[in-house]
């Protein structure tokens, strides 16, 4: 059964924008730009969440708070607040009311939706365990894995191989120099050496 969110903001593009963003994720979501519009949906659909802008046409997004809150049916419900960002807070009020925290605008919709996710999942757990792998499925991983090794330690490999010979031509090159230099060395000694 997917959850059930009530997002109550003045501005349209938060609520068509939260709106989107909890349906991407299997929510239902029912918005409203008015509070008294809010509050009297709540008996008809049992949200499991809130999103509340704080500045709400009619009753404001604390005035709905409070109004939770004192209910026993729905005061063990998540409130989560949102903020323009010059928008004035009364902290007073808003320490009074339990709630999850505030977003402040502009907010990642990702953030607010992960979020809520948190807090419901968190209060009903997750709804099933995942299935456990087949043995083909376990089978055809460790294979994958094998052959991402091979691959790394063929490269390493490779690599090393290169680096390896590059340093043996340097130290032959270091060689033939110290040779030649000995060579012309000794034929300068014998030249001297000549009456």
């Amino acid at each position: 059964m997917a959850y059930k969110i009530i997002v109550a903001d003045r501005s349209t593009s938060v609520l068509e924008t939260l709106r989107l963003a909890f349906m991407d994720s299997g929510y239902d979501v029912y918005t409203f730009s008015n509070g008294e519009e809010a509050i009297k949906s709540i008996p008809h659909i049992e949200p499991d969440a809130f999103l509340l802008g704080l500045s709400l046409k009619g009753k404001g997004g604390l005035e709905v708070g409070e109004y939770i809150k004192e209910s026993k049916d729905y005061d063990s419900i998540p409130i989560i607040f949102l903020a323009g960002a010059f928008e004035e807070v009364d902290e007073e009020r808003l320490l009074k009311i339990p709630n999850q925290g505030v977003f402040w605008e502009p907010f990642d919709s990702g953030e607010v939706v992960r979020k809520v996710k948190n807090l419901l999942q968190g209060e009903e757990g997750v709804d099933t365990l995942p299935e456990e792998p087949s043995f083909d499925e376990i089978e055809e991983l460790r294979r994958e894995f094998q052959k991402r090794v091979d691959a790394v330690e063929k490269n390493i490999t490779s690599k090393m191989r290169n680096v390896v010979k590059k340093e043996i031509y340097e130290v032959a090159k270091e060689l033939e120099k110290r040779v030649k230099a000995g060579i012309l060395e000794e034929i300068k000694k014998g030249r001297n050496q000549l009456p």
